[in-house]
């Protein structure tokens, strides 16, 4: 296989930078608060690197120029050598330091504050971005993609790319001053001496107690809220088939949007009390400083010049080692920042087309044309199907496992395409209809219920958001569920848990019937609603379909056939072809293919 060939130097620069840049232009709507952070990071560098000149500059006139202090017991005699100043000035001058050292954590700190402050508004911006963006995809593309895979995405490798986007961004201007600006002036007071290496490193307790106390407490909140969101993220990707079939995207990006920001909110709380810790060790220190100065004075020691360095020394740590880690973090950045591009360029398989517009009105008719559709590389699922659905009819769709039954649904639904053929809604075909409009006229009931991580009332509402709790709670009444639900420890405010986890699964079914119910859709489509039930529930529930059918059109699929032998039309169906149509007593006369799964059944019991 032949190398792909290497690109000129400028263009292999500029494919590196383009993710970063990129990423840069979610900083725009930020930008005076994030130019305010960089212009506060450079004055914090520039008083970083003169806070060794300021320590010179205060100590030799307190020691003379010959660095020599008076005799300390002339101090308490009364009097007060020539050879230097009064304990007041001394007290003075050497509060110059610590007013430098204050000044540079005001500034560090306004610094930090500030980039983090836009830092957490980008992150909630890509991350809101790119779960729209994932909520617009095709239902292909989640049957490809792994859940786990797609939470990775939005959840860590949203927040790398954020963390390493503004730690460069602001150590890349404001460390190379504080650098340039130290070395400049360790050599302007000894070159000698500046070559030699002393770290040294202040301990403060005090601070790191206080504030972190409530670093645990926000990052407690932080960490409750980032789990919630985690939870929205794994429902979603579970239930896409519901939300998609519900027309439900804006309502979870809603959902996601607000767990979003209240996750941003919990997070500044933690970052306003750990990065005041550092400016608080460093302002304490510099008060001791004071005292080591006042010290040195009474005991005749010198060392103006020799502490000045020493600080010089220690002041460059922290920006040579944040310089260090540039490299590290762009490399993060930018594996981090292609992962969410990638997905963030994937084009939807089933997108609108630009004449595409809203279904305002639905009579229920559907039509399918000589349509053929395969799900990728496999053989056809439908070949060269044409049915006429009339508005107001029951039609029932009969077949072996992958007769291609589901398929029909899906291609009602547009959540697929055919290869070849035209499916129709009252006349229209579905392509040029919005996806939103479309499947806002169809209520679904599948075979696999899936119920959200809520109370019971929330997940029957979400067939209709805008619904009352007397419609929901007819919607259950309707389904046969409202018995059940007040028989539970809170009623209709009683957590389902986990897809329904608590509830049985003829339960759960009833619930999604009503979920069903309350949306109220002129077409309905159902998967075998009640093959969860038992024989009590079944009936019930029949009751209740028939019902909820009048006057709508109903799609059913079913492997028993005792549940739609009043169907108006059965569809016989066999290796996606659809063989024969007709009422069950026509069918028995002219169909052997209909008389052997009716045989089968009622002579052997259900079919698999």
């Amino acid at each position: 296989m032949p190398k792909p060939p290497k690109l000129p130097f400028p263009q292999l620069v500029r494919a590196f930078w383009r993710p970063y840049l990129r990423l840069l232009s979610y900083m725009l709507p930020y930008r005076k608060r994030f130019f305010l952070g960089i212009a506060c990071g450079v004055v914090g560098g520039m008083l970083n690197g003169v806070i060794p000149l300021v320590i010179q500059k205060a100590g030799e006139p307190l020691m003379g120029g010959a660095l020599k202090f008076p005799d300390k017991s002339a101090l308490f005699s009364g009097g007060v050598s020539n050879d230097g100043p009064g304990i007041e000035s001394v007290i003075w001058i050497s509060l110059l330091i610590p007013l430098v050292m204050v000044a540079r954590g005001i500034f560090s700190y306004l610094n930090v504050y500030s980039l983090a402050w836009v830092s957490l508004r980008v992150l909630r911006d890509i991350r809101s971005e790119l779960f729209a963006h994932l909520m617009s995809q095709s239902l292909d593309f989640f049957s490809r993609e792994k859940a786990g895979k797609l939470m990775s995405r939005v959840m860590s490798d949203t927040r790398v790319a954020q963390n390493a986007l503004t730690s460069v961004s602001g150590d890349i201007i404001k460390d190379p001053i504080a650098v340039l600006t130290g070395v400049a002036v360790l050599v302007a007071i000894d070159w000698k001496f500046s070559l030699t290496t002393l770290v040294l490193f202040p301990i403060c307790i005090i601070p790191v107690v206080v504030f972190g106390r409530k670093v645990r407490q926000a990052g407690k909140a932080e960490e409750s809220e980032a789990a919630q969101m985690s939870v929205i993220l794994q429902e979603t990707f579970a239930g896409v088939r519901v939300i998609k079939s519900f027309a439900r995207e804006d309502y979870q990006t809603a959902q996601f949007s607000k767990s979003s920001d209240t996750q941003c909110r919990n997070s500044m709380r933690v970052r306003r009390s750990s990065d005041i810790v550092q400016p608080l060790i460093e302002s304490v220190s510099a008060l001791g400083v004071v005292l080591a100065m006042v010290y040195v004075y009474n005991y005749g020691i010198g060392f103006a010049k020799f502490a000045a360095l020493c600080a010089g020394i220690f002041l460059l740590y922290n920006p040579v080692k944040n310089l260090s880690r540039i490299p590290m973090l762009i490399q993060k950045c930018m594996v981090s920042a292609n992962n969410i591009f990638e997905l963030m360029e994937t084009k939807s398989t089933i997108a609108d087309l630009p004449t595409a517009r809203p279904l305002e009105e639905c009579k229920g008719s559907i039509e399918l044309q000589n349509v053929s559709f395969g799900y990728g590389s496999e053989k056809l699922a439908l070949r060269e199907a044409s049915l006429h659905i009339e508005p107001g009819k029951k039609y029932a769709l009969v077949g072996a496992s992958g007769a291609g039954k589901s398929t029909i649904h899906s291609l009602i639904l547009r959540f697929y395409d055919p290869q070849s053929g035209v499916v129709k809604i009252d006349g229209r075909d579905v392509r040029e209809i919005t996806q939103h409009s479309l499947r806002g006229h169809i209520g679904t009931v599948t075979q696999e219920t899936f119920l959200f991580h809520d109370t019971i009332a929330e997940n029957i509402r979400y067939g209709n958001l805008d619904a009352t709790r007397e419609q929901i709670e007819s919607a259950a009444k309707f389904a046969y569920a409202h018995d059940f639900i007040l028989a539970q420890p809170n009623g209709y405010e009683t957590i389902v848990g986990d897809k329904g986890c608590m509830l049985s699964g003829g339960q759960q079914q009833r619930l999604a019937i009503a979920r069903a119910i309350l949306k109220g859709a002129p077409i309905l489509l159902l998967d075998e609603a009640t093959s969860a039930l038992d024989s009590e529930s079944e009936r019930m529930i029949q009751d209740a379909i028939e019902r909820l059918s009048e006057g709508r059109t109903v799609v059913a699929i079913a492997h028993r056939l005792s549940t739609i032998l009043k169907s108006d039309c059965i569809v016989v169906m066999d290796h996606g072809r659809i063989v024969d149509t007709g009422t069950h007593a026509e069918l028995l006369e002219k169909s052997e293919l209909y008389r052997s799964l009716y045989e089968l059944q009622f002579h052997h019991g259900d079919l698999v």
